[in-house]
Order: structure tokens, then C-alpha cells, then sequence
């Protein structure tokens, strides 16, 4: 069957037309018959040349039956050479020139896991990393290959630099991750409030987290624009330049006693905002934000606000690269 076959291409007056013929009426002559024509429903009458006569629907109904299982079954055929186009995925992912592209979603934890690590794994000139999230959040299989990759990278001669939130120098385990990377030359600051996301590697691919389509926390974008990959490191730079060094984070680690959550919440206080601007800005509901100052004022057995905001005042002084 065609496209030209579609029975939903018949008229409501060509039905009556065929309803008429079937009835042994004459139509005039400039009728047009030709949609019933190519469905099989009239024909020529063999004993008069100027009238038509109606054929049997049901001839017409199986036609577009064995039309339509032609095209389901070819349409199965298709589908079946799916999974083996799938099964090359690999091959492409693993082959590909990644330079040559502007920036490309990766859906998944393993793609954007495996694209890393095939980035980082030819870093020569320098690695830079923010990351937010302490090491003990992550998978400890990937933290652990994220760790070989990074060593290696400084074994090739590679300036490696790795930012992570004050707050992580009373993680253990980061403690640990980040004594190793510096001991092999890497260097390791801590940023007071919150930053984005980011890999760089030799100033050539970004790596970040997805903002686009947000289809999962663990998607994310790989980027090779060049333009775009500088302007990120121009960012990281500044975070760089305005984070302390790691022992000193680790020295006042006893004193941060808050999450990161509310040390967010707090961060947002002293830059002028209102409780309700705090939570806009971090895209939290106001209950979000007062039960995260509820439980900050628990931690530090204060009162008041306006005497929680006067502790984090106190601990910026202490806590400001000098």
C-alpha cells in the first residue's frame, strides 16, 4: 500500500459516490472517482464505457491488510538491527577525535565517567578540578580510579590542582585523598562558599555538570570550544585566587562545625539577601532555609539569628586567605 492508498484519504462525499454506484445509480460523467479508484472500490462498468460500477470492499480490506502487515514486518527488521548498532557504541566512544566538537550531553554516570577518564588519561600539560562534593560521596570505585588517573597525570609532568569547600578538610577521608595528591607535587586549596562543578584538562575539554536538560544529577556536558573551556578556567582561576591553602583548612577544621547547607544559607545572609532571597538564590523553599537555620542556631547553642550571623562574621574573619 502507498501513502496514495490511505483509506483516510476518502471524502465524505466520496463515500457517498460509492454508495450511489453500489446502488446502481449513474454518476455524471465529471465526477471524480479517482481516491476510490486506487483503493480498488470502483471500476469500469465492461458493458457501458460512460458509468462505473462498485466493487466489493472487502477485496479492498484484505489488500490494505497484507499492505500493512508488509510494512509492520518491515519495521520489525529495522528495530532488530538496533541492538547491534548499539553494540558499536563502544567502538565510536572509545575511538572518537573529541576535539573536533563543540560540546556533547552525555547522558550517563558511565559515559561521563568513561569520557573523563579517557580525557584525563592523556592530560600532559595540566588537570584542574573543583569539586564540591566530599570523596566519601562518591562511588569508591570511581574515587579510587579518579585518584590513579590524577597520580599518573603528575607523573607525566602535569600541574595538577584540585579545589574542594572548607568544610571538607574535616573529612577523613579528603584529608587522606588530598595529603596524597600533594605529596606526589599536585596542589590542593579550600574555597570558603559554594562553586560550580568543573574538570579541565590541558585547556582543551570542560568537563560540567548538566544544566540543560537535567534529565540526571549525574549527566553532564563534555565541552571542547575552546573560547568556552578559557573562559571556565578564567572562573576556576578566580576561585584559585581567592581560596586558602589546604593545611591551613585543615588547621581550623575543628572550628566548622556547620554543614554545608547552612554555611550556604549563612553565605547568602551576609551578602545581603532575606530569607526568602537566600532560598530563591539557591533554589530551596523558605521552610528549606529556616530549618536549616533552625538547625544551625541547635548546633552552636545560639539564640537568635542576627547572633549566628555575628558567629559566621567572626569565622570569616578567621577562615579569609590572608
Amino acid at each position: 500500500m502507498t501513502d496514495s492508498q490511505d483509506p483516510h484519504d476518502l471524502t465524505a462525499e466520496d463515500q457517498e459516490h460509492y454508495k450511489a454506484l453500489a446502488a446502481g445509480e449513474r454518476l455524471p460523467a465529471d465526477t471524480d472517482l479517482s481516491r476510490l479508484a486506487r483503493l480498488g472500490l470502483v471500476d469500469d462498468d465492461p458493458y457501458d464505457g460512460d458509468r462505473h460500477i462498485a466493487l466489493d470492499p472487502r477485496a479492498a480490506i484484505q489488500r490494505l491488510l497484507e499492505a500493512e502487515q508488509a510494512h509492520l514486518t518491515a519495521s520489525l527488521e529495522r528495530l532488530a538491527a538496533i541492538p547491534v548498532l548499539d553494540g558499536l557504541s563502544p567502538s565510536y566512544e572509545h575511538s572518537r577525535r573529541f576535539d573536533s566538537m563543540g560540546s556533547e550531553f552525555l547522558p550517563t554516570p558511565t559515559l561521563m565517567n568513561d569520557r573523563i577518564g579517557t580525557i584525563t588519561g592523556k592530560a600532559a600539560v595540566e588537570l584542574l578540578a573543583a569539586q564540591p562534593a566530599l570523596p566519601a560521596e562518591r562511588d569508591p570505585a570511581i574515587r579510587k580510579l579518579g585518584t590513579d588517573r590524577s597520580l599518573a597525570a603528575l607523573e607525566r609532568g602535569a600541574t595538577l590542582r584540585l579545589l574542594y569547600r572548607v568544610t571538607a578538610a574535616a573529612d577523613p577521608s579528603t584529608q587522606a585523598y588530598a595529603a596524597a595528591l600533594m605529596e606526589a607535587g599536585g596542589e590542593v586549596r579550600a574555597v570558603r562558599g559554594r562553586f560550580p562543578r568543573m574538570i579541565i584538562v590541558d585547556r582543551k575539554s570542560l568537563f560540567i555538570d548538566d544544566h540543560v536538560t537535567r534529565a540526571d544529577t549525574h549527566s553532564g556536558w563534555h565541552v571542547a570550544d575552546r573560547s568556552s573551556v578559557m573562559w571556565a578556567r578564567h572562573i576556576f582561576d578566580l576561585y584559585w585566587e581567592n581560596a586558602m591553602p589546604w593545611p591551613q583548612a585543615v588547621a581550623t577544621a575543628g572550628e566548622v562545625v556547620l554543614t554545608d547547607r547552612q554555611m550556604d544559607i549563612l553565605e547568602q545572609l551576609y551578602a545581603g539577601e532575606s530569607q526568602e532571597g537566600a532560598g530563591r538564590r539557591l533554589g530551596k523553599s523558605d521552610r528549606w532555609v529556616s530549618d536549616g537555620l533552625a538547625g544551625a542556631r541547635d548546633r552552636l547553642g545560639l539564640k537568635t539569628t542576627l547572633q549566628l550571623m555575628a558567629w559566621y562574621g567572626r569565622w570569616l574573619e578567621r577562615n579569609t586567605p590572608q
